[in-house]
């Protein structure tokens, strides 16, 4: 009998309690866009551009009904890629490509399998006389000193092949130069 006085009596609240909470499915309608994110003097990072942008459009319906249509994005631009002559694959040899990320950022991709690129980027390094500090293989991290400066070079897994980039910290990337040119002597010694 008690379950029973419960289970009326929260039948009864329930229902009640719903005007204390409100639809807020809309509210983005209403949101007001912030400035850019600044950065002080003297910190480098990578070009932020907005991934999405919000695009201005005109108010079809009032803010409280519910027939706000969201406006598609406008079509993308397609992305020029340079082309690189074929390198051979050769056994014994990973085929590597040396471009840029979607912000500009130098990359060099190399396919073959982790241990082999892991080796091989060992040995380019070698050849190309940069000072190796430290390596760690179950982060994908190279510790390098270039000019005086030390960097990390990261190898990471992408779809189809061992992504390599250069960084500053943990948090900060290399200047571009910097990256391009490491990059670029790495891809001309690899093995």
């Amino acid at each position: 009998m008690r379950r029973l006085g419960l289970a009326v009596l929260a039948a009864t609240l329930l229902p009640a309690c719903s005007g204390y909470f409100r639809d807020r499915s809309l509210d983005y309608g209403q949101a007001i866009p912030t400035p850019a994110l600044t950065f002080p003097a003297g910190i480098e990072t990578r070009p932020i551009k907005p991934l999405y942008p919000i695009p201005s459009v005109a108010v079809t319906a009032p803010v409280s009904g519910k027939t706000f249509v969201v406006p598609f994005p406008p079509a993308m631009k397609p992305v020029q890629e340079a082309a690189l002559p074929p390198l051979p694959n050769s056994p014994g040899r990973s085929p590597v490509k040396l471009g840029t990320d979607g912000n500009g950022v130098p990359e060099l991709r190399v396919i073959g399998p982790r241990e082999r690129v892991w080796d091989e980027l060992a040995r380019a390094l070698s050849n190309a006389g940069v000072t190796l500090k430290d390596r760690n293989q179950d982060l994908g991290r190279v510790d390098v000193t270039i000019s005086g400066q030390d960097y990390q070079l990261r190898m990471v897994r992408a779809a189809e092949a061992f992504v390599l980039s250069l960084q500053r910290n943990d948090e900060t990337l290399a200047p571009v130069a910097v990256s391009r040119n490491l990059l670029t002597t790495l891809q001309a010694r690899w093995p």
